[in-house]
């Protein structure tokens, strides 16, 4: 396993900040509601923003306080999302598309909640 060294290391952030593209990318259009697409916009940046807090402060229990947060983020964004796609404001594809990208973060967010490496960074051994 590769050794994390920046929480831009995370897959899980890498794969949260792909989230917040693809959002800001579907939500620009004028017929999009302002409001509600910013509303989804803030979330997923939270979202990346919790996972990153959490890996700043690995091996704490604020890193764990961020990672449900994180989660909330991802369970706040598949409401919207769902919300967005009820009122025919996206198709189908990208409802689908988006909704299953979520479910993998959290996912992966659980995974990493369980991680022995996240909670214990290995030390630099090399320094004599």
């Amino acid at each position: 396993m590769s050794r994390l060294e920046r929480f831009e290391d995370l897959i899980v952030w890498q794969k949260a900040r792909e989230l917040t593209k693809l959002v800001y990318f579907i939500t620009r259009h004028e017929t999009f509601d302002h409001r509600l697409a910013n509303d989804i916009r803030q979330t997923t940046v939270m979202l990346a923003a919790k996972i990153a807090a959490a890996f700043e402060t690995r091996g704490t229990n604020h890193a764990l306080d961020m990672l449900t947060l994180a989660k909330s983020a991802c369970n706040g964004f598949k409401l919207q999302w769902a919300i967005v796609h009820n009122s025919h404001l996206i198709n189908d594809l990208e409802h689908n598309e988006l909704m299953t990208r979520a479910v993998e973060i959290r996912q992966l967010l659980f995974e990493l909640e369980y991680s022995f490496e996240f909670w214990y960074p290995q030390q630099d051994d090399s320094q004599e």
